[in-house]
Parts: structure tokens; sequence; C-alpha cells
């Protein structure tokens, strides 16, 4: 029953051999050429590969922000959307074929829900006249301020509950925990240089469990020694546990990998659609463009946890790869925002083979330039993997004095936030390079 169907499919194959030998003009290839095999096979290919489309990027874009509104509007580490941000991508690169695994990330977590404080009765104003530390503790107190000089020393704080000393000598960190261990309830920091609003500090980390606030200078010359004052901080201030997806292509040689990765993770104050939805969604789609045949080497990618927070999901990663593993990465591919509304086109200048694959991709012109350290491809350059990326443009202002994302870090930043035509474009680029590169 099926020889007849055989016998015409091989003579197909002999008149196809014979027409691209013909083609041009060109010699006939001989037998120990292996062109004409893969000649044969590379039409077939791309006719049955997956293309990147818009209509598969904006269906990440929306699942991520239905993730986001159902989460508090956001997808930040340590919380239900990012875990559930995890979930739909682990299950969509299972979906397409990929092996996948996730690798658990500890981090430091603060969350701050409110924060009240007077002065003899009177209110101030948070942000204005003063600002909760990060990694604070919280709770209530009300009490006299007393003077505890620098508390820089455990002795400092002798009798206090109501702790109020001065920038400098020691860190912010030790100064809390003398004040905690010595009985203080809360703690109260001023700055005698400052002028204006509260300094932005951090106390380092989870450890800390009183209050701890810095003060604008109007409010440091109401709140003195003597005055009552009644402080109430609500916040979190834990250690918590996210995880990466890393997922690889299933053909291709082991001997050698190349890598592209995205952040997963919002920052608290919005969901994060193109800070870095615009990322995630072009690795989906370019899971389902690679995932039916890889071009040489394996490829995997990587979907980020904590990256807002210090890139605690990449340098979890990179730490955990054994020398051997770290030497089998030939190349990494960053794309953090790459859909910003009003952008610039810039490729990572940083190992100049990846720079001229994704330039190549590009449709129109990039900008080459160093990223310096501020997203996850920082810890593959320290450890001596050649890295590179697209990157649109956040807070830097273009020629026509507007940022190139306005919504960087903000609420605003939504699907509506994304232009779509630039980030089907980017999309395609990286796919392409990554196929190139991994050939």
């Amino acid at each position: 029953m099926r020889k007849a169907p055989l016998l015409l499919a091989l003579g197909l194959l002999l008149l196809a051999a014979c027409d691209s030998g013909s083609e041009g003009g060109g010699p006939a290839p001989g037998p120990s050429r292996a062109t004409a095999p893969e000649e044969t096979r590379t039409p077939a290919s791309e006719e049955t590969r997956p293309a990147v489309s818009m209509t598969g990027l904006v269906e990440h874009l929306r699942a991520l922000q239905k993730i986001a509104d159902r989460n508090g509007r956001n997808r930040a580490a340590g919380t239900g959307g990012y875990r559930s941000s995890v979930r739909y991508v682990a299950a969509r690169m299972r979906e397409a074929g990929w092996r996948v695994r996730l690798q658990p990330v500890t981090f430091p977590f603060f969350r701050q829900r409110s924060a009240r404080l007077e002065a003899e009765g009177r209110g101030l104003r948070r942000g204005r006249d003063f600002r909760v530390m990060s990694f604070s503790g919280g709770g209530r107190v009300a009490g006299p301020v007393r003077s505890a000089g620098l508390g820089c020393r455990g002795e400092d704080y002798e009798g206090i509950d109501v702790a109020l000393v001065r920038r400098g000598d020691c860190f912010f960190r030790i100064k809390a925990l003398n004040a905690q261990r010595s009985g203080a309830r809360c703690l109260i920091l001023v700055d005698p240089g400052l002028r204006g609003q509260p300094f932005s500090a951090t106390l380092g980390g989870p450890g800390v469990r009183i209050p701890v606030v810095v003060l604008g200078s109007e409010a440091a010359r109401r709140i003195r020694p003597g005055v009552r004052v009644r402080l109430a901080v609500d916040a979190v201030s834990e250690r918590r546990v996210d995880e990466n997806v890393i997922a690889e292509t299933r053909a291709g040689s082991g001997e050698r990998v190349v890598m592209a990765g995205a952040h997963l993770d919002s920052v608290p104050a919005g969901p994060g659609i193109n800070d870095n939805g615009s990322g995630v969604a072009a690795l989906l789609e370019a899971a389902e463009a690679l995932a039916q045949r890889s071009p040489g080497s394996r490829v995997r990618l990587a979907f980020w946890a904590g990256e807002e927070l210090g890139l605690y999901g990449s340098r979890r990663y990179v730490r955990s790869l054994p020398a051997p593993e770290r030497d089998r990465i030939a190349a990494y591919v960053n794309l953090d925002m790459i859909g910003s509304p009003n952008a610039v086109r810039e490729v990572y200048d940083d190992a100049p083979p990846i720079a001229r694959a994704l330039q190549r991709a590009l449709t129109r012109p990039a900008v080459r330039r160093q990223m310096g350290g501020s997203s996850d491809h920082a810890p593959f350059r320290r450890a001596g993997v050649p890295v590179g990326g697209l990157y649109t443009g956040a807070a830097e202002r273009a020629p026509d004095g507007e940022p190139r994302d306005p919504c960087y870090h903000r609420p605003c930043d939504t699907i509506d936030n994304v232009e779509r035509g630039l980030l089907l474009e980017t999309a395609r680029a990286a796919t392409e390079a990554l196929r190139a590169l991994a050939s």
C-alpha cells in the first residue's frame, strides 16, 4: 500500500536535486560535499518554523497585565503576582516543548503598607517630612523623644524608648540594631546638614524589628528632645523565596550553549509591562520559533527573579554554575525594556559578535553602547561570559525632551505603554540573533 507513494517521493527528491544543481548556472555539487542535503532540508524547516508574531506577543502582554490586575496591580518579587507570572511562563515553555526547571532564589523582602508620625498631636507628611527606612520593622510607639547622640554604641540608648540620633560615624543598621538590643522601641534619625525633604535610606536587609524613620529639615526643627511623638509603621521585612524559570531546547549539541534572559518581576509601583513584560513576551515568542529545530548549539532561556531588588535571580544562577558549565555558555543576550514608547534602539556593545548579530537582525540602525551593571547581563559579564542585548530606553531624555519611557517604574506601565510595532521588531531581531549565534 505504501510502495507507490514512496517511489513518487524519491522521484521528486531526484528532480529537486537536479534543479538545485542547475539553478544559476553553477556546477552540481560533488559527492564529497554536504551542501545538497542542507539545501534540501532548509526550505522545509523554514516553512514549518513558527514565526514571531504580533498576535503572540500581545497575547503574552495581556496575560501579564491580567496577572498584575488580579494581584494588587503589580508582579513584584515576593508577591502573588510574581508567582502567577512564574506559573504562566513555565506552562507556556513546556507547551512549546522546552525542558523547564525552577530554581529557588532567596532575597530580602520589604513592603511598607502605611506610616504615620505625629509631634505634639500634629501629623507630619510622609515623604515630605519623614520617610520610613527600607527594611524597618513595624510597630506603634508613643512617648517623649530623647537624644542618643550618634547612637553607635549600645550604652547610648540606656533608658530610652523613643531615640533620636544624628547621622554619621557608623552605618544606619548599626544604630538601629544598637537601639533594638538596648530596649528602645523606635529610632528617629536626623541629618543636621540636611536642607529640605528626608533622604531615602536602607538598613541593608531584614533583622531590624523596631520602626526606623528619617526626618526632613523642617520636621527636625519640630522634633527635638522632650517633644512627645506618636509613631505607627505597618511594614513587612523578611527573607522570601521566589523562582527563576530556566528552559532549554531538547535538540542541539550540549557542548555549547547560547543563552538569553529577561527579568520576570515588576516594581511594586506598577504592572511592569514594558519593564519587563516586553522582554518576557519576546522570549516566549522566541521559544515557539526555536523549539522545533535547534540550529546547532542548545539554546537556553531564563526568566529572572528579583532583578528590581538587585539582580538576585541572575546572580544566584551564575553563582550556582560550576566553572565548566559557565565555560559552555558561548553568549548571553539580555532583553530588558524593548518596547519603549519614545524609543531609541540600543545594542549592548560589550561583545562585538553578539552586537553584530543583533544589528543585522534589526530593521533599523541601532546605537551601540556599554550598558554598565544595571541589568541581568552583569553577573554573566563578571563571570567572563560574552554578553549582549537590546534596550529601548527608560527615564533618559530623548531629543524632544521627553523620557524614553514616561511610565518607567510607575503605575501607568501597562499594556498601553508598549510600542507594539517596535516590540515586534526587537523580538524578531532577538530570535534571529539567537539562531545565528547558535548556528
